[in-house]
């Protein structure tokens, strides 16, 4: 298994990142509550809830790391916003960081197999 990555774009969280894990959060929030709400079987059930809890926690840790990045690199990022062409700008990711935006692209590619 390859090491996260230290480093992001402004433009990497912005147009990738944020986007695609409002995505996930979306699919896996309507999926899940559609099979919980259709399934006869409670062990199905149970098993779909956990399921769903333990995205949820995975999800809340990744966006809290978003926006820790996005606190420690306010002042860059509001500047990409604002039309600064420096987009291409990179911020620097600590251990959580990198662990919690590795798991959002590993999370939206396993959603985006799942739902071919």
């Amino acid at each position: 298994m390859s090491s996260p990555r230290t480093q992001i774009t402004v433009n990497e969280l912005n147009d990738e990142i944020v986007p695609r894990l409002d995505l996930v959060e979306k699919l896996i929030n309507t999926t899940l509550a559609s099979l919980i709400e259709t399934t006869e079987s409670v062990e199905e059930r149970e098993r779909r809830e956990d399921q769903k809890r333990r995205f949820e926690l995975m999800l809340l840790s990744i966006r809290m790391n978003v926006a820790s990045v996005s606190r420690r690199h306010a002042t860059v990022i509001r500047a990409a916003q604002n039309g600064d062409r420096t987009g291409g700008s990179l911020l620097q990711l600590d251990e959580n960081e990198a662990i919690a935006l590795d798991n959002a692209r590993s999370l939206y590619d396993q959603v985006k197999a799942h739902a071919r």
